[in-house]
């Protein structure tokens, strides 16, 4: 809070710069992506998922959340049957079993933070407007179930149900044992003091991989948590992936982040590779891949050597998981 302000962003800025940053990704990968064609793509053995070679940048591998190595993330929960980002959601992605859950959060207008993945409340609650417009308080009144549909919108089955929209802290306090992948939504520097300090009350510093698409997020969470697991922002992906692209990567020996986390294709050209991820594994990065929901594609990241994939469908990723590694 500035002289009794809140902290957070004007929703119009925040939706022209995500719109922007957007663009400047998809325009550098039309630009080293032509044809679909990956310069450089060798063929040979497939890492097929063994852990990464030994490597200068061991240590940075070597962070608790990494122990045991996460291969199953639910990407928003178990989003696929249940209102994603939801504690019924939530519940069974943790009955399946997934190593980690993947959520998102934003900071609301008293300085909270709601478990929520749209900056917008009218796709999945019974109202429309900011998130960041509205306390806490305000935001748990409204029907988190509101908006969910498995057949086009044919039908509704979680309205009235009494779900509701959950903070940080008791997504944390109610799953005291689960891994989770939080994302940053807003650009907020702001924001990261409290969310550090939340996290680190409620003892889940080792149990977090802190993601945004905004460098400016996540930068203070490392310098005041060096041992917390996080993940390339937009920019920093960006930045990676033209060093891998222009061969410049050999070169490159540290980097800001411990996990790329990105999908597996844009339109027709494929980001997600044997070489991509080999020479990742080979800097002592790991890659994640989101959000794939079929059980062929599933097993096609897998065979890259990716070390995790995200999830609408956990119960199936599982599957494919366990009878994918078990095999190796």
């Amino acid at each position: 809070m500035i002289c009794g302000q809140p902290l957070n962003p004007s929703k119009s800025v925040y939706a022209r710069r995500v719109k922007s940053n957007k663009n400047l990704f998809f325009l550098t990968l039309r630009i080293f992506c032509p044809l679909g064609i990956i310069p450089g793509e060798r063929k040979g053995p497939s890492r097929n998922g063994t852990a990464p070679p030994k490597t200068e940048l061991m240590d940075a591998m070597n962070k608790k959340f990494f122990d045991p190595e996460p291969r199953i993330f639910a990407h928003r929960g178990a989003s696929g049957a249940y209102p994603e980002n939801t504690i019924e959601s939530f519940r069974e992605a943790v009955r399946i079993g997934v190593d980690v859950i993947e959520t998102d959060v934003h900071f609301t207008r008293d300085n909270r933070f709601v478990v929520a993945h749209d900056g917008e409340l009218g796709r999945i609650c019974d109202v429309t407007g900011a998130v960041a417009d509205h306390t806490l308080a305000e935001l748990k009144k409204f029907d988190a179930g509101y908006g969910f549909s498995t057949d086009g919108g044919a039908s509704h089955p979680f309205r009235g149900r009494g779900l509701c929209l959950m903070s940080l802290e008791e997504l944390l306090e109610e799953f005291p044992r689960q891994r989770f992948n939080i994302d940053l939504k807003a650009k907020n520097p702001a924001q990261a003091p409290f969310y550090c300090d939340l996290v680190e009350r409620s003892g889940a510093v080792h149990r977090v991989l802190t993601a945004s698409e905004h460098s400016e997020n996540t930068r203070p969470v490392r310098a005041r948590f060096p041992e917390m697991a996080t993940s390339f922002s937009l920019s920093e992906a960006l930045y990676y992936y033209f060093l891998f692209r222009s061969g410049l990567l050999f070169f490159k020996r540290s980097f800001p982040a411990d996990v790329l986390q990105i999908p597996e294709f844009f339109g027709p050209s494929r980001v997600v590779s044997e070489t991509f991820v080999g020479q990742a594994h080979r800097k002592g990065l790991r890659v994640h891949v989101w959000t794939v929901n079929d059980e062929e594609g599933m097993r096609r990241i897998y065979n890259t050597g990716a070390d995790a994939v995200m999830s609408d469908h956990p119960a199936l990723l599982k599957k494919v998981a366990e009878e994918y590694f078990s095999s190796k």
